[in-house]
């Protein structure tokens, strides 16, 4: 059965620096576009911001939510919550060590708020799945009345864009989420479907997008900042994620949760969203660099020759490597090693391709290139 189709809001405001005030103002302009803040939160309630912490790294290279973005938001919630989680799990380290280098826990300690670690307590259940029903995740996930998702607007080497479905898959614990790696192993558009079960598992009451500096090219850890300048909020992540795109001048599909969302959930339709605040058009910027991806199209002829030749794949560049040893310990299925002499080595057969590597490396030291044969297709 095709699920009926309703009218989403997605409300765009450009907002062109990283002030606490100005953000909060944004943000509440945008609550009220949308029904107001008791729509999302009523007094008293309890509230999680589900902050995106990939990996330690200051403000500037914007690979997470701006501390000042997340100081705005507190502020904005604070009018109704009686208490505010922050939290996330990234894939390396524990989320206060990285907090403490982004600049996020001296926010969360100054606004009053509470840092959690989400680990692996608690079953939550999804009755829509594509693929899986069921993921282990923490009890406050269940426990909190509001999940407040805060994406950072980037590139993604597999999903092409990260931002809000892929910003739920935090509410994994880290080292759980290589396992669900693994069983999608070079299948995009499965972990695509695992991503849109995990949301859907633990829908958002709210997406926030944090979009001043957003992240072009070889993202979501190595890539380059961007001074985009929009906020982007609504109620339905899939919608907002459906709208982001258009904004650096990209298909919505391209990005590979939107794709998989359209084929196997809205069976082909379009979404229907109405756009409030500032408009498309105004706030577009097509000089944004997308990540390097594989051609959607394959012809049948080559798909014999092997996954190897057809997908992506890392390239190490040995000069700016450091030996930090974080993709050798992140690789979920050990296809990576070190070598003094030659840096890192990667098994490309045993590689599946989930780009874990390249997403925490702190160096660029890891870039994704497509095979000389997928280019002629393009």
């Amino acid at each position: 059965m095709i699920p009926e189709i309703k009218m989403d809001k997605v409300v765009i405001k450009k907002c062109a620096e990283y002030n606490a005030g100005l953000i909060a103002e944004k943000i509440e302009e945008s609550l009220e576009l949308l029904g107001g803040i008791d729509k999302f939160v009523k007094r008293g309630e309890t509230v999680l911001l589900k902050v995106n912490a990939l990996m330690p790294a200051v403000p500037e290279k914007a690979v997470t939510t701006h501390p000042e973005f997340l100081r705005a938001v507190i502020r904005v919630m604070r009018r109704n919550a009686s208490k505010i989680y922050v939290a996330d799990s990234p894939g390396v380290g524990s989320f206060r060590a990285g907090a403490k280098v982004n600049g996020c826990l001296k926010v969360i300690e100054e606004e009053g708020a509470e840092l959690s670690e989400l680990k692996e307590e608690e079953e939550i259940t999804n009755s829509r799945a594509l693929n899986y029903k069921t993921f282990k995740t923490s009890v406050l996930i269940k426990k909190v009345d509001r999940i407040i998702n805060l994406p950072k607007f980037k590139t993604h080497g597999l999903m092409y864009m990260t931002l809000c479905v892929k910003n739920m898959f935090g509410i994994i614990p880290g080292p759980v989420k290589a396992g669900y790696h693994m069983r999608a192993g070079r299948d995009r558009e499965l972990f695509a479907r695992i991503l849109i079960d995990v949301y859907n598992a633990r829908p958002p009451d709210l997406n926030i997008v944090d979009g001043i500096t957003a992240m072009e090219g070889n993202g979501p850890g190595s890539g380059d900042p961007f001074d985009l300048g929009v906020i982007l909020t609504g109620a339905d992540g899939f919608s907002v994620d459906f709208i982001a795109p258009k904004i650096v001048g990209m298909a919505p599909e391209k990005a590979f949760t939107n794709m998989v969302y359209k084929r196997d959930v809205l069976k082909g339709k379009n979404p229907e969203i109405e756009v409030l605040g500032d408009s498309i058009e105004t706030a577009l910027r097509k000089d944004f660099r997308p990540v390097d991806r594989l051609g959607s199209f394959i012809p049948g002829f080559l798909k014999g020759i092997g996954k190897n030749l057809l997908t992506p794949k890392q390239v190490f560049i040995k000069e700016t490597c450091t030996g930090c040893l974080r993709c050798v310990k992140a690789c979920p299925v050990d296809a990576l090693n070190y070598d003094e002499r030659k840096k890192i080595g990667c098994d490309y057969d045993k590689c599946i391709r989930c780009f874990i590597c390249q997403e925490i490396c702190p160096e660029k030291a890891i870039e994704i290139r497509e095979n000389f044969i997928m280019k002629l297709f393009k």
